[in-house]
């Protein structure tokens, strides 16, 4: 619900069309991997209550006064940049083809890797969070450079495009979203707390 206002505000006046008519507000989503887990889950939701009567398919059903009244608000355009979204493993709200928000999804970055072997050819494979990283800001860039209409920026887990979105693209409004921890930032850690020790402790 504080998700949902906060960016119905940043969303609030999106101007008009050249005919004087309001225009619709565009929100860009940005999330490296939408696959299924808690970060996805929030990022389908936002989106979902972001959409409206306009588009295709839309129904919108819940109990809360407060994110329907700012669904209602926004009635927005709705992008969604990742660099991997598998039709086996997704919500199916993001499903193709028949998922609401599935013509929303823009995949960019695909090609860039995960992470790199020790070794170059063999070995462990290591970097990921260097890897993510590059991928993270590399998809910031396309989803700036595409949507330079984007009214609300939403970014998730990593917050290293946010730089390039506010000085580079001059962003009207961005937000960012982390939970923590995260895997990919904090391995074999808990609160700042490495798992060994704290087992130990």
């Amino acid at each position: 619900q504080v998700q949902c206002a906060t960016m119905a505000a940043a969303a609030e006046q999106p101007g008009t069309t050249s005919d004087g008519q309001k225009r619709q507000p565009h929100i860009v989503f940005v999330h490296l991997d939408l696959g299924i887990g808690g970060a996805e889950q929030l990022v389908v939701n936002l989106a979902s209550a972001s959409l409206g009567p306009s588009t295709a398919g839309y129904s919108f059903n819940s109990p809360s006064s407060t994110t329907s009244n700012a669904s209602s608000l926004l009635d927005a355009r709705v992008s969604i940049y990742t660099t991997h979204c598998s039709p086996t493993h997704c919500f199916d709200i993001v499903k193709p083809p028949d998922g609401v928000l599935s013509s929303s999804v823009q995949i960019r970055g695909a090609a860039l890797p995960v992470n790199v072997p020790l070794f170059l050819l063999f070995g462990p494979r290591v970097g990921t969070a260097l890897c993510s990283t590059v991928r993270m800001v590399y998809l910031t860039y396309c989803a700036a450079k595409e949507c330079r209409d984007a009214d609300v920026f939403v970014v998730d887990v990593l917050p290293t495009g946010l730089p390039m979105l506010v000085c580079w693209w001059m962003a009207r409004s961005a937000l960012f979203y982390c939970h923590f921890p995260d895997k990919l930032l904090t391995r074999d850690t808990v609160n700042g707390v490495a798992v060994e020790q704290e087992q130990q402790l």
